[in-house]
C-alpha cells in the first residue's frame, strides 16, 4: 500500500531514466520496509509527548550514526498508518501522506516530525523506523523510536446539579437543610481529555461518594461523581467542595457552596428556686437551651397545662436567643410570677423544640423543677348534712390542705360560736393531732352548723362550708335469717325472717314489706277482714315453715315509720341444699399401661345443689355522688361470670385487694362453670392501677392502696368478698383514678365437689375433681377405684371400677455393656429378666445370630416370676444362658476367636413392642510377649536416650510402669528421661506390663559410658621399681600414655608403658640411675574420650626394703612380732618364780627385823610395775583402825606410811589388836 504515492513521486520528476536508475536502489529498502510492518505495535513505548489541542507539537526521533552507521532511510508511522518517508543519499527524497500534508512537517538534523493544528485524532503511538545501509553490531535501534502523543483538552465547565438536577453556582448556600437529611449533588465535568479525577470534600476530609462515571464523546470525556451525604453537626459553618484533577490542567478547580444547616437541640437546664418559697413571693424560673439552629420555640407547663401571659396577666415569660460562633443559637427564657398554694408541689416544665424535631416527630426536650410553696391552712368540713339519731357517735371531718402540714391551733363553730372540745365527755378530737371532731353521744341540742379553723406558722384557714347536722331519717333496715342458712331439705326446719332496723327516727317499724327475688311477697300487717290474724302481729318477722327447695330466694324487707318508707335492704339468699344424685365411673384407656396415665371420670346426671358457682349481679353503676354504704367484713368465696368490661375491672381490683390472686383459663363455650387452673398460663397482662378503696363500715378509717390488677381481655374471674352473718348482700364500693363504683354480688355456696377411694380406702384428701389422673400407672394401680359426689346438701351413691394394668416388655435387668470372662474359668453365665404382662418370650442371641436349642455349649434356665410390690415390679420372665464348658474345645475359652455380642431378646406383646439388651462378651486374659523397643542401650554420661516403648498383649488392655533398682521410675507404655543419664545410672530397666489378672516382665539394659579416670601406684614387681597406672572407665578398656612433668613445666614423652594383658592397668619400671625428685603422669583414653591426668611424684631411688613385695614385707613383720611376744611371755615367767623365792626366804629369815629392808634393791626393779609413779605419803594412826587386817599401804611403826614397793610383804602378817605388832599368818 506504501508503493503506491513513493511510485507515483517518481513519474512526476523530470528524468525518468534517472529515477528507473534509481529504482534499482530503492528496491532493498523496499523489502526491508514491508517486513517491518507486522513490528509497529505491542513495543515498548520509549517517549510520552503531551501537547494541548490546536496547538503545534514536535516529534524527535534520536538517530545516532556513529553508533549504528550510515542511516539510509527513515519512515514515520501513526499506529499502524505511515504517514511521511524520507530516502537518504546524494538527494534526499521525502514523501508525507496526502491526508497529513496541510499539517505535517518532515525535518532533517535532527530527524523531527512537526504536526500542526494538534487535533484529538493525532492521539496515537508514532513510531520512527531507521534503516541503515550496513548497521553495526553495536547499534541497539532495530525496533525503533516510539512516541505516545497525548492530546490535552481543559474541561469546557465544571458545574454542580443539587437533587433537582437545578444547578448550583459556585459560592451559593444551599438549604435549609436538616441534620440526618440526606445531601445529594452531582459534580459533572465536561469534555475534557484525558479522563480527569473527580473529588467531594469537606474541608480537608474526603467525602465518601459512589464511584464517578464517564461519557466519552468525540474524544471528549464527560465525568459525573455524586454525592449522597448524611448530614450532621460536624457540617456546621462547613463548606462542601468538588475539585477537579486532569494533566490538561495546571492547577485543581475547586467549584463548592455552603449549608444552611438546622440541628436539634443538645441541652436544656432549668433553674430557679433552690428550696423553697412563701405564698405572695415572686418566683423566677431560667431556662437556657443550647446547640440549636434555627433558635427553638420554648413553652412553659405547668404539670401538663402551657403557661400563657394571655390568660395569667400577672404571669410574665421573657425570652431571647444569642447566636454561637458555630452557627448555634444558646436561648434563654424566664418565667415570673407570684406563688400561690396551687403551685405548691407542681412541676414546672420548659420544653422546647425547633423545625428540626417538628420534621423528625421527636418528642420535644424538657427539663422539670418542683415548685414547694408554703402556705396557710385551705380548709374543708364533710359531710355537707349528717342525719343521724340521738345518742349516736358522729363523725364531723375537717380536711386541709397546707404547707407546712403541722398544725399550731385547730378551732370548732357551731352556729359561729366556739364549741368547748375540751369537754371530754361529750367530745373527742378537735385538736391538732386529730382534727375531726367526734360527738360522742348526739343530742338535741347538737344540731347546728359546724364550721373549722385551722392555723400553721404562716396563717390560718377557716372553712367556707359547714356541716348541717339532723338527727331524724327513714328507717335503714337489714334481713336476718335464724337460722342463718344455708339450710339442708332433708332436715326438714323451719326458718325465720327477722327485718332489724339498722336506724330509725322513729325507731318503730308500723309497716313492713316482704320481698322474694324482688317481688312483693307480703306486707305486714295485714288488717284485711280475711286475715284478722296477720293484723296485729310484729311486721318485723316472718316465718318459713318446712324449708324444701322451693323456698330457694332472695329475701328482702322495707320499713315505714314516721319519716315515711326506708329503702328496701339488700337481698339476703335462702340457700337450700341437697345431695347429688347417683355417680357414674369410667376410665380412659380400658385397660391401663404402666408409667402412662389412665383418666377416671365422675359423673352424676343430679348435680343437686349446689351444683355449680354462679353469680347473680346488678349492673355496675358509675356513681359520683357519695353516699353512706354498708361493707361486708368476713371472707367468703365467690365467682363473678359473664361480666361487662368495666365490671370486670371492678372484680379484679377486689379480688386482688383480698391478696388471693388466681391464674386463671378461659372456660368452653357452652359450660357455665367457672375454671380455675393454677398450674395454666394466665390469659392476661399485667399493669399497675391505683384505687382508693372506702371501708367505713363500724366507723374504720378510710385507706389508700396501691393494686396491681389485669387488662380487661377475660370476663371471668374469681372475686373474694366479705359478707356479714345477718347481711342479705354485699355492696362494694372502689374510688378509682376516673370516678366511683359501685356494684353488688349476692353469696353462694361452693360447688359440687367429689370423693374418690382407692383399693376401698378413703377418701383421698388431695383429689377432690371430677377428674382424676393417675400418673404414672404402676403396680399399686392394680386395684379398685370408687367415687361420689357431695356438697352441702349430703352425700351421693358410690361408683366403683376395678382397673386393669398391663405392663409392655421392659428390662428389669438387662445385660451389661461389657462382660469379661477369664480365659481359664470353668463357669460362666449371662442373666437377663424381662418384665411383660401380657407374658412374652425370652431367646438369646451370639452375633445376631440366634443360638439354637440343640447347641451343646450352651443351656437356657428360664422362670416365670411373680410381680414384686415392694419393688413395683410386675409379672416377669428370668432367663439365663449358661455357658456348657465341658463341650467347648479344650474345655475353656479361645482368647482370641469366643469375643463376641450376646443378645437377650423378648417378644412383643400386646401392650408393647419387643426389647432387647446386648453385652460384649470379652476373654480375658493376663499379659504375655512383653516386648521392649531397645533391649540393650549404649549412651555416653549425660546424654539423654531415645524413648523406649513397652509393648504387651492382655485384656483388658494392660498399664504399663517401669522398675529401676526395685523402685518405680515411670508410668505408661514408654520410658523417657528429661535429663542426661550419670553413670550411677547403669543398669536395668523394667517394664512390667499388668492388669488384674497377672503381669509380666521385658528388660532392657542401659550403659552409661563416659571417660576414664586414673590413679597411679607405686610397687615392686619382680624385683622391680614400677609405677602401675589404673583406668576407672567405662567402657573399661583403655589406652594409656606415659609423661615426666619437669621442674620449668617441660613434659617429657615416656610412651603407653610396658606391654602386658590387662585392658584397664599400664606398667612403668622406674630406672635406677636417678636421684633426684620427678612427677610422673599418666593419661588413660577410652572410645568415649581421654580423660584427666593423674600425677605421682617420685622422690628418690626405692630401699631395699621399698622393693619387697607387700606380701613378703608382711610375712616378715609377723615373723618378728611373733618372737618378741616369746621373748616377752618367758621374763615373766622368769620374774615370777625369782619373786616367788625371794619372798619366801624373807619369812623364814629369822634374825631379820622390821626395820630393815625386805627386798632386794634387784628385785623390785625386775617387778613389772617398777618405775610407775610413788604412792603419796599420807600420815596414817594405826591406833584408829579397829579391825585385824594389814593394809598394804600402812606400816604399824610410828614413822608412818611405807613405800608401795613393801606392800606385798605385809600380805602374810597378821596385825596385833592390843599392841599393834605384826605376826606370821599360821
Amino acid at each position: 500500500m506504501f508503493l503506491t504515492p513513493i511510485w507515483n513521486g517518481f513519474l512526476n520528476r523530470k528524468t525518468f531514466l534517472f529515477q528507473l536508475s534509481r529504482l534499482c536502489d530503492l528496491i532493498p529498502f523496499l523489502v526491508i520496509f514491508i517486513l517491518a510492518q507486522p513490528c509497529v505495535t505491542n513495543a515498548q513505548i520509549d517517549r510520552t509527548v503531551s501537547e494541548l489541542e490546536t496547538k503545534s507539537v514536535i516529534l524527535t526521533c534520536p538517530v545516532n550514526e556513529a553508533k549504528c552507521g550510515k542511516l539510509h532511510s527513515l519512515n514515520w508511522f501513526k499506529g499502524e498508518d505511515r504517514i511521511a518517508a524520507m530516502l537518504l543519499g546524494e538527494t534526499n527524497v521525502m514523501n508525507v501522506n496526502e491526508k497529513y500534508q496541510n499539517r505535517v512537517t518532515v525535518v532533517l538534523n535532527p530527524y523531527r516530525l512537526i504536526i500542526n493544528d494538534l487535533q484529538i485524532g493525532d492521539e496515537d503511538i508514532y513510531l520512527c523506523d531507521t534503516t541503515f545501509f550496513i548497521p553495526e553490531e553495536s547499534c541497539d535501534n532495530f525496533n525503533g523510536y516510539r512516541i505516545e502523543l497525548r492530546v490535552l483538552v481543559p474541561p469546557s465547565e465544571v458545574i454542580i446539579l443539587d437533587a433537582k438536577g437545578d444547578r448550583i453556582e459556585n459560592g451559593n448556600t444551599v438549604g435549609p437543610m436538616q441534620e440526618r437529611q440526606s445531601l445529594k449533588a452531582t459534580c459533572t465535568v465536561k469534555n475534557t481529555r484525558p479522563q480527569p479525577e473527580v473529588g467531594w470534600f469537606r474541608g480537608s476530609k474526603r467525602l465518601t461518594t459512589y464511584s464517578p462515571t464517564h461519557d466519552i464523546k468525540d474524544g471528549l470525556f464527560t465525568s459525573t461523581l455524586e454525592l449522597d451525604w448524611s448530614l450532621s453537626r460536624e457540617d456546621l459553618a462547613q463548606e462542601i467542595e468538588c475539585r477537579v484533577k486532569s494533566a490538561a490542567m495546571p492547577e485543581t478547580i475547586v467549584k463548592k457552596f455552603s449549608i444552611n444547616l438546622q440541628v436539634r437541640p443538645t441541652s436544656i437546664e432549668m433553674n430557679g428556686v433552690e428550696h423553697h418559697t412563701v405564698q405572695g413571693s415572686k418566683v423566677i424560673l431560667t431556662c437556657d437551651i443550647h446547640g440549636a439552629r434555627p433558635p427553638v420555640n420554648l413553652t412553659w407547663y405547668n404539670v401538663t397545662t402551657p403557661i400563657t401571659t394571655e390568660e395569667n396577666i400577672l404571669t410574665e415569660i421573657r425570652t431571647k436567643a444569642f447566636e454561637k460562633n458555630d452557627g448555634t443559637y444558646h436561648t434563654q427564657s424566664e418565667l415570673i410570677f407570684n406563688a400561690t398554694r396551687f403551685e405548691n408541689d407542681r412541676v414546672f416544665r420548659c420544653e422546647a423544640e425547633n423545625i428540626v424535631i417538628q420534621i423528625n416527630r421527636e418528642k420535644p426536650i424538657s427539663s422539670a423543677l418542683t415548685l414547694e410553696v408554703l402556705y396557710p391552712p385551705v380548709v374543708k368540713v364533710s359531710p355537707p348534712e349528717v342525719v343521724t339519731n340521738t345518742s349516736e357517735i358522729v363523725l364531723l371531718n375537717c380536711e386541709y390542705v397546707a404547707n407546712p402540714a403541722s398544725l399550731t391551733n385547730v378551732v370548732w363553730y357551731r352556729n359561729n360560736e366556739v364549741v368547748n372540745v375540751n369537754n371530754t365527755d361529750r367530745y373527742q378530737g378537735g385538736n391538732s393531732e386529730n382534727v375531726a371532731l367526734v360527738i360522742k353521744s348526739t343530742e338535741k341540742d347538737d344540731t347546728g352548723n359546724y364550721s373549722c379553723q385551722l392555723s400553721n406558722s404562716i396563717g390560718k384557714g377557716v372553712s367556707e362550708q359547714e356541716i348541717n347536722l339532723d338527727v331524724q331519717y327513714v328507717p335503714i333496715v337489714e334481713v336476718v335469717m335464724i337460722p342463718e342458712g344455708p339450710v339442708k331439705e332433708s332436715d326438714e326446719s323451719n326458718v325465720t325472717l327477722f327485718c332489724n332496723i339498722i336506724g330509725a327516727n322513729p325507731s318503730l317499724l308500723t309497716k313492713v314489706r316482704w320481698y322474694a327475688n324482688s317481688t312483693l311477697l307480703k306486707e305486714l300487717p295485714d288488717c284485711e277482714e280475711t286475715n284478722e290474724d296477720l293484723c296485729h302481729i310484729d311486721p318485723s318477722k316472718l316465718l318459713l315453715e318446712s324449708i324444701g327447695r322451693g323456698f330457694f330466694y332472695n329475701y328482702s324487707c322495707e320499713g315505714l315509720n314516721a319519716a315515711g318508707w326506708g329503702p328496701r335492704s339488700e337481698d339476703k339468699e335462702l340457700m337450700v341444699h341437697y345431695e347429688p344424685g347417683p355417680a357414674s365411673l369410667s376410665n380412659f384407656p380400658l385397660i391401663a399401661v404402666k408409667k402412662k396415665s389412665v383418666v377416671l371420670t365422675c359423673s352424676v346426671d343430679d348435680p343437686g345443689y349446689p351444683d355449680s358457682n354462679r353469680f347473680v349481679t346488678t349492673q355496675a353503676v358509675q356513681n359520683n355522688n357519695k353516699k353512706a354504704i354498708s361493707y361486708p367484713i368476713l371472707i367468703t368465696y365467690h365467682t363473678v361470670k359473664a361480666l361487662k368490661s368495666n365490671e370486670a375491672d371492678i372484680a379484679l381490683e377486689s379480688f386482688l385487694l383480698q391478696k388471693m390472686p388466681q391464674k386463671l383459663s378461659t372456660p368452653s363455650e357452652n359450660s357455665s362453670q367457672t375454671i380455675l387452673s393454677s398450674e395454666s398460663s394466665p390469659f392476661n397482662e399485667i399493669k399497675e392501677t391505683h384505687a382508693l378503696i372506702d371501708f367505713n363500715y363500724n366507723n374504720s378509717p378510710c385507706t389508700l392502696l396501691t393494686l396491681t390488677t389485669y387488662t380487661k381481655k377475660l370476663q371471668l374471674v374469681v372475686l373474694y368478698t366479705g359478707l356479714q352473718s345477718n347481711l342479705v348482700s354485699s355492696t362494694y364500693a372502689l374510688y378509682r383514678k376516673m370516678g366511683k363504683f359501685t356494684f353488688n354480688a349476692q353469696m353462694i355456696s361452693k360447688p359440687n365437689r367429689y370423693r374418690w377411694l382407692r383399693g376401698g380406702r378413703g377418701p383421698l384428701q388431695d383429689v377432690v375433681t371430677k377428674d382424676w389422673t393417675v400418673e404414672p400407672v404402676g403396680l399399686d394401680s392394680r386395684t379398685n377405684y370408687s367415687c361420689y359426689a357431695y356438697n352441702e346438701g349430703g352425700r351421693g351413691i358410690m361408683a366403683t371400677v376395678n382397673l386393669k394394668v398391663h405392663a409392655p416388655p421392659f428390662f428389669i435387668k438387662n445385660l451389661p455393656p461389657y462382660t469379661g470372662i477369664l480365659h481359664s474359668s470353668t463357669n460362666a453365665n449371662l442373666t437377663c429378666r424381662i418384665e411383660c404382662v401380657p407374658r412374652c418370650e425370652i431367646s438369646w442371641l451370639k452375633g445376631g445370630i440366634p443360638i439354637e436349642k440343640n447347641n451343646t455349649k450352651y443351656f437356657v434356665k428360664e422362670k416365670y416370676m411373680e410381680s414384686s410390690p415392694a419393688t413395683g415390679d410386675f409379672e416377669s420372665m428370668l432367663s439365663v444362658l449358661h455357658f456348657n464348658m465341658s463341650n467347648w474345645p479344650q474345655q475353656k475359652f479361645d482368647i482370641e476367636a469366643d469375643n463376641d455380642n450376646y443378645t437377650c431378646l423378648s417378644t412383643s406383646n400386646s401392650v408393647g413392642p419387643s426389647v432387647k439388651s446386648s453385652t460384649y462378651f470379652s476373654i480375658e486374659y493376663s499379659p504375655i510377649n512383653t516386648t521392649v523397643s531397645e533391649e540393650n542401650v549404649y549412651i555416653e554420661e549425660d546424654t539423654k536416650p531415645e524413648r523406649i516403648f513397652c509393648n504387651a498383649r492382655a485384656n483388658p488392655e494392660p498399664s504399663y510402669k517401669w522398675i529401676f533398682k526395685n523402685e518405680t521410675i515411670a508410668n505408661g507404655n514408654f520410658l523417657t528421661f528429661d535429663f542426661g543419664l550419670r553413670r550411677n545410672q547403669n543398669g536395668i530397666y523394667s517394664c512390667m506390663a499388668y492388669n488384674k489378672h497377672g503381669n509380666d516382665l521385658a528388660h532392657t539394659v542401659i550403659t552409661v559410658q563416659f571417660k576414664p579416670d586414673c590413679n597411679i601406684k607405686r610397687e615392686n614387681i619382680n624385683g622391680q621399681d614400677t609405677l602401675v597406672c589404673t583406668a576407672f572407665g567405662k567402657p573399661s578398656e583403655a589406652d594409656f600414655s606415659w609423661s615426666i612433668k619437669g621442674e620449668n613445666e617441660t613434659i617429657e614423652n615416656l610412651g603407653s608403658g610396658y606391654p602386658n594383658d590387662l585392658s584397664d592397668k599400664s606398667f612403668y619400671v622406674l630406672k635406677a640411675d636417678y636421684g633426684i625428685t620427678r612427677t610422673y603422669r599418666c593419661l588413660a583414653n577410652n572410645t568415649v574420650g581421654s580423660g584427666t591426668f593423674c600425677e605421682i611424684e617420685v622422690d628418690e631411688q626405692l630401699a631395699w626394703w621399698q622393693r619387697w613385695e607387700e606380701n613378703t614385707l608382711v610375712i616378715l613383720l609377723t615373723g618378728i612380732l611373733v618372737l618378741l611376744l616369746i621373748v616377752v611371755i618367758i621374763c615373766c615367767i622368769i620374774i615370777y618364780v625369782c619373786r616367788r623365792r625371794r619372798r619366801q626366804d624373807k619369812l623364814h629369815d629369822k634374825s631379820s627385823s622390821m626395820g630393815e629392808p625386805l627386798t632386794e634393791p634387784c628385785e623390785y626393779e625386775n617387778l613389772p610395775f617398777h618405775g610407775l609413779q610413788t604412792a603419796p605419803n599420807k600420815p596414817l594412826n594405826a591406833t584408829s583402825f579397829e579391825d585385824e587386817f594389814i593394809y598394804a599401804d600402812l606400816e604399824s611403826q610410828h614413822y608412818g606410811p611405807i613405800n608401795y614397793k613393801a606392800a606385798s610383804l605385809y600380805a602374810k602378817v597378821k596385825k596385833n589388836k592390843i599392841t599393834g605388832v605384826l605376826d606370821e599368818n599360821k
